[in-house]
């Protein structure tokens, strides 16, 4: 379905008096609640924004802040989108990292509590908006409702019914040579506090993974889980050894080969089931035999139990 076939143009409140997160969410809501007066009250549903809101995550560095709520007993999916006259800084929500620019555009959004694949869909979209500069100018500069949705329209985003792996997976993927030495990959970890990374070969395609645990793997010997503890040990005699041959040893002598990858198309659901069933946080996602990206258990915690 069309992303602009899910926005009503009576929803939508061009330059908006307001000056930060919360009166943008007030007035989408006061919107909300005259159109929806028999279905929703005003008071328990801010309630139920404002909880989302205090977990942080819905204030983006693209100049957007996606508030939203799941409502108990509500069957409805609903947008309304706030332009602000001036945007703002929203001091309790911006993430911070620093270079974040000002609130331009608002989406509030009610569905019920249920998980929605359209909804976290149409978040996806939402984001995609975002990054489109000409389309942002266009709807923030907008003459009325009608033409702000006709704006959508035009762009021609199209919102899926399904939701697979490409939806939620890390596209700017951080990987390292299977040539590389074991040094320069606990470097790169430590510097960008990663817990897993694909190994690649010069082609850039996927040979292999290792994840932290695998790291520390290393710098214990065989014998010790054998033996089952090294209590006996008065120092961390392997882990020192480790790291005395750390700019020695290559990468592909402790990686483990990724027998556990997906594409972009295969289903959430089938990824959450393998991580279940295998225990495993992270898979690989290969497309075209190339490293596209990364989904990991996180992804799914953050971008559809708590989207």
């Amino acid at each position: 379905m069309k992303l602009a076939n899910l926005i009503d143009p009576r929803l939508v409140s061009m330059e908006a008096n307001v000056a930060n997160l919360d009166e943008a969410v007030e007035l989408a809501l006061h919107h909300i609640t005259e159109l929806y007066q028999h279905e929703l009250q005003y008071e328990p549903v801010l309630a139920r924004i404002k909880d989302r809101t205090r977990l942080g995550g819905i204030v983006f560095p693209t100049g957007i802040a996606i508030p939203h709520a799941r409502l108990p007993d509500f069957k409805d999916f609903i947008i309304a989108a706030v332009v602000p006259k001036v945007p703002f800084k929203d001091a309790q929500t911006m993430e911070k990292s620093g270079d974040e620019k000002p609130v331009r555009l608002v989406w509030l959004i009610l569905i019920s509590q249920s998980a929605s694949s359209v909804y976290l869909n149409t978040l996806a979209k939402l984001m995609e908006v975002s990054k489109n500069e000409t389309l942002m100018d266009s709807l923030c500069q907008a003459e009325s409702g009608t033409h702000f949705v006709e704006f959508v329209n035009k762009s021609g985003l199209e919102v899926k019914k399904d939701l697979v792996v490409g939806d939620l997976m890390v596209r700017n993927v951080i990987s390292i040579r299977e040539t590389a030495t074991i040094k320069e990959l606990i470097d790169l970890m430590y510097e960008k506090k990663l817990r897993y990374i694909p190994i690649v070969n010069a082609e850039e395609r996927l040979v292999g993974e290792l994840g932290v645990l695998d790291i520390i793997k290393a710098g214990i010997p065989d014998y010790a889980f054998r033996v089952g503890s090294l209590k006996f040990l008065a120092e961390l005699e392997p882990m020192t050894e480790l790291l005395q041959n750390e700019d020695k040893i290559p990468v592909k002598d402790i990686m483990h080969k990724a027998v556990d990858c997906v594409d972009p198309g295969t289903s959430v659901v089938e990824v959450a089931f393998e991580m279940a069933r295998s225990k495993k946080r992270h898979f690989p996602v290969i497309e075209g035999g190339k490293l596209v990206g990364v989904i990991s258990s996180m992804d799914i915690l953050n971008k559809v139990l708590r989207a």
